[in-house]
């Protein structure tokens, strides 16, 4: 029973956009306009949080995946990447990365997106599993009932 009520309240966060279904166009165009936003406000907070320049990231790739898919959340994990590392990462507008430092944020952010991302997609092919089984319940439970009331007047019939 606790179990129902945990994936009735699962069920809340899913969001099904048609337009940004897995495997779409406008899921990989959502996938990037998260990484852009994400790597803006990166830039913008930059000189107030020292040390951290890949913050933002996370929830744009955990969003991504959530709404697009785990193939939205790949490119958006690849895309947050090139993005970083070319604005945020000294020395800046370049790919070169001076510090060995740097490397390793990188392989983190990216491992740790790549978790984000399994666990999210494996959430939400259980809540569409668990949606197709509450409904085909629903429908099963009608039937019967119909057919437990076709039942009744047959008997009622024969009596």
């Amino acid at each position: 029973m606790l179990l129902f009520r945990g994936m009735q309240r699962l069920t809340l966060i899913y969001i099904d956009i048609l337009a940004l279904r897995p495997g779409t166009v406008g899921a990989y165009a959502f996938a990037f306009l998260c990484a852009g936003v994400a790597t803006a406000l990166g830039i913008a907070v930059d000189p107030y949080v020292v040390g951290v320049p890949l913050v933002t990231f996370p929830p744009a790739v955990i969003i991504t995946a959530l709404i697009s898919g785990f193939g939205a959340g790949l490119f958006c994990i690849v895309v947050s990447t090139f993005l970083a590392t070319f604005f945020l990462l000294p020395p800046g507008w370049s790919f070169y990365l001076e510090n060995p430092a740097d490397v390793a944020e990188i392989l983190v952010f990216s491992s740790e997106a790549l978790f984000y991302v399994i666990l999210i997609t494996g959430l939400r092919l259980s809540l569409e599993r668990y949606r197709d089984l509450s409904s085909n319940l629903e429908q099963q439970g009608i039937a019967l009932r119909e057919s437990q009331d076709r039942l009744a007047s047959v008997v009622a019939e024969l009596q």
